[in-house]
């Protein structure tokens, strides 16, 4: 029997690789306490990779960060951390004003605590 192109094709993608959490970039993503659980969650944006988000120079969890509401719950809250593993991602969008607007529509829907500001972007909601 003779297999159309479409149908070969339909198999040979069947089987894909997951993309390693660390390098996914151009995403709205959720983290929570380990140890409060999701009564004290996050949600955030980031058109660079996850990793660089919470490890890199500005980063959630990189030591100098000043800002990062998730040190800041560390800090009063010595029994609490956050583990890289347990991030959920929301959205995907390569495009950064995309990814303001979603990021603005999950803070405006979601359950959050740890987050300091109501949006990335107005979005006129009444």
């Amino acid at each position: 029997a003779v297999v159309s192109t479409q149908s070969r094709s339909r198999y040979f993608f069947l089987f894909t690789d997951k993309f390693p959490l660390k390098c996914i970039s151009g995403v709205v993503y959720t983290i929570h306490c380990k140890n409060c659980g999701p009564s004290q969650a996050y949600i955030g944006k980031t058109k660079n990779t996850l990793y660089e988000r919470f490890y890199g120079s500005n980063g959630h969890l990189h030591p100098s960060s000043a800002k990062s509401a998730l040190l800041r719950h560390m800090d009063t809250n010595p029994l609490c951390e956050f583990e890289f593993d347990t991030i959920k991602i929301l959205d995907k969008c390569e495009q950064d004003l995309k990814l303001r607007y979603m990021e603005s529509i999950y803070l405006k829907f979601e359950k959050q605590s740890l987050n300091t500001q109501e949006w990335s972007i107005p979005l006129n909601i009444m």
